[in-house]
């Protein structure tokens, strides 16, 4: 049968496609493609078409082949003889490559099998390199929460001196509240590691340390209250509200801020009067429990103070006018403060429990256990006086452990866990955390 060529080899000339049809007929013919076109012995095309995958050999007849002037001969030798009217058509046309026939069925499976395994393959690379394309696109663009950042950034860096201008402008504005926090936060910070500092020297502590922490307390107390006299700040004290026209946030946050801090320093000067008792009156092992149960009442104070001051607030100036919304806000902080508070009035509990009950660390040094550790008390570096003898058999005097166990729960030697639970405030520590409502 004869087909045309494709659209390249119409231009050419006729005695060059001939020549070219007669080359590649001979190149094909070394192979022996053309010995097999020899009509030696005629077959049915049954015996043709009976390679063809899906074709069975009895629905193929020879009818229609004799009719259109094909003779066929025995397979693989294939002759095809063309009509004249088919020649006459085609004696126009450029001559056809010549018909190659059909591989036995084996050589078809063979080939159809790696035909699919190359597809298979080309199609398996191809989305590889497709892969490792969208890869190295992804890795080189940026993520859009990156992009995002980046402008972010930019625009910081854009905007960096105007919001130093407004910054400078608004702590030109609270100048006076800006220099009274800080001196306030740097009086409580100098009080509070000064009074711990003295706690730990026991015997050797400085009543004129003690004395002086006391007056400079009440002298900032004073010195705020006097500044500060037309708003009435210390109204907060006795649950009542200040003497401020407009309270919004930033008057609620400074009254609220005043008012723990002043209350900061009252506990400061209760535990400095406990640090004033002579030996005699209250022993020194015994007065962590004092401290302790001071700052838990401080603090429990300290939680009660702002209420009142977030209720006016919450209201409002006319609580007639968002009466719904302040009611609703109002329930839910007094439900979060109430699991507050109880938390607080369970600390003074266990505070209590501690004060009233007498904790001992460990039984009764004999003086063989006493000589056996040296006779010298491992953190004192004094003689023993009334040794104790833990379970890990470590010998240290009373009034060491007492004192060391407000401050840590392990034995000093080996480490071993002495206190289940360790109080923080034992120690003549003040809680510097920030009572904002």
């Amino acid at each position: 049968m004869q087909r045309r060529h494709s659209s390249n080899t119409e231009g050419m000339p006729p005695e060059r496609n001939r020549s070219q049809t007669l080359g590649s007929e001979s190149s094909l013919d070394e192979g022996g493609v053309f010995d097999c076109l020899k009509p030696d012995s005629p077959t049915s095309p049954q015996q043709l078409f009976s390679g063809l995958v899906g074709v069975s050999a009895g629905n193929v007849s020879s009818a229609p082949f004799q009719s259109a002037g094909m003779v066929l001969g025995s397979p693989p030798d294939v002759f095809i003889q063309m009509a004249s009217s088919s020649r006459d058509e085609s004696s126009h046309r450029t001559e056809s490559p010549p018909y190659l026939p059909r591989p036995p069925p084996h050589h078809l499976h063979h080939h159809s099998g790696q035909h699919r395994s190359s597809l298979l393959h080309a199609a398996t690379s191809a989305e590889r390199h497709g892969s490792r394309d969208d890869g190295g696109d992804d890795a080189s663009t940026p993520s859009p929460a990156l992009s995002e950042l980046k402008a972010v950034v930019t625009w910081l860096q854009r905007g960096f001196p105007f919001i130093l201008i407004l910054l400078a402008k608004v702590c030109f504005q609270h100048k006076l509240g800006i220099a009274v926090c800080i001196g306030m936060i740097s009086t409580f910070a100098f009080a509070n590691s000064t009074l711990k500092h003295q706690v730990a020297l026991r015997e050797e502590r400085s009543v004129f340390t003690t004395l002086w922490i006391m007056i400079f307390l009440a002298g900032n107390i004073v010195y705020v209250y006097y500044t500060f006299s037309v708003e009435e700040l210390h109204n907060s004290l006795i649950f009542a509200k200040p003497n401020i026209n407009s309270f919004d946030f930033f008057h609620l946050i400074w009254a609220v801020g005043i008012t723990d801090f002043v209350l900061k320093y009252f506990t400061i000067e209760l535990k400095c009067l406990i640090l004033f008792l002579p030996k005699m009156i209250l022993a020194f092992k015994s007065r962590g429990k004092f401290y302790l149960l001071i700052e838990e009442l401080s603090q429990l104070f300290r939680a009660l103070v702002p209420i009142q001051l977030w209720y006016k607030y919450i209201m409002g100036e006319d609580p007639s006018s968002s009466y719904f919304l302040g009611a609703t806000l109002i329930i839910i902080y007094s439900l979060c403060k109430s699991f507050d508070l109880c938390g607080r009035i369970s600390g003074i509990r266990k505070a209590f429990a501690i004060l009233c009950s007498s904790q001992s660390y460990g039984t009764r040094a004999s003086s063989q256990q006493c000589s056996e550790a040296g006779d010298v008390c491992a953190i004192c570096q004094a003689e023993f006086r009334e040794p104790i003898a833990l379970l890990c058999q470590h010998v240290f005097c009373e009034e060491c452990l007492c004192l060391w166990f407000d401050r840590e729960r392990t034995c000093p030697l080996c480490r071993s866990a002495v206190v289940e639970t360790l109080r923080n405030w034992k120690d003549g520590t003040t809680s510097a955390h920030f009572q904002i409502y």
